[in-house]
């Protein structure tokens, strides 16, 4: 009895499954990392972020140069220090290291903020040129190539170059 039942559902439900091949929906990727890296915007936040990040290491450099003075000073010169002198240069030495610290930390997230900043702006205005370039081919699901965990896709089916030359003519860069 259920076989049977179970074989008529089956038939039921078969013009539904064999849908003809015209309806077949069309798919294609995109690889959004190789978007964001070569495109002319993405050189030129590569380049800002290349020189901030530059200004942000000689600051860094420049302060902790002075540390490393600070500590040989004070390594020649402890034997002829009271304790109490000792004690007080520990602390403006150690005030300065956190201040360093506090600098370095300051600089890393100002630059994976930048950064993050870059790629949301650009995800986004890509996104749209995504979705232009699918609907005009008539392509029904577009993946991301490096996170979708595409194994293997024919290289007629690639985006990539379609969408980063319309990105490139819309930045205007």
């Amino acid at each position: 009895m259920k076989k049977s039942s179970l074989f008529i559902l089956l038939l039921m439900a078969l013009p539904y499954a064999t849908a003809p091949a015209a309806d077949k929906p069309a798919i294609a990727y995109v690889d959004l990392r190789k978007v964001l890296v070569e495109s002319k915007v993405g050189k030129q936040s590569k380049v800002e972020l290349e020189k901030l990040v530059k200004q942000r290491r000689s600051a860094i450099t420049e302060e902790e140069n002075k540390l490393k003075a600070m500590q040989e000073k004070f390594q020649k010169e402890q034997l002829l220090m009271t304790d109490a002198q000792k004690n007080e240069k520990q602390k403006e030495f150690q005030q300065r290291a956190d201040v360093f610290q506090k600098m370095v930390s300051d600089a890393n997230q100002d630059i994976a903020a930048k950064d993050k900043e870059f790629a949301a702006k650009s995800i986004a205005e890509i996104r749209k040129i995504i979705a232009e370039v699918a609907k005009e081919m008539n392509i029904s699901l577009v993946l991301e190539a490096s996170e979708s965990g595409l194994l293997y896709a024919d290289g007629a089916l690639d985006l990539t170059r379609k969408v980063l030359e319309r990105y490139d003519a819309k930045s205007g860069k």
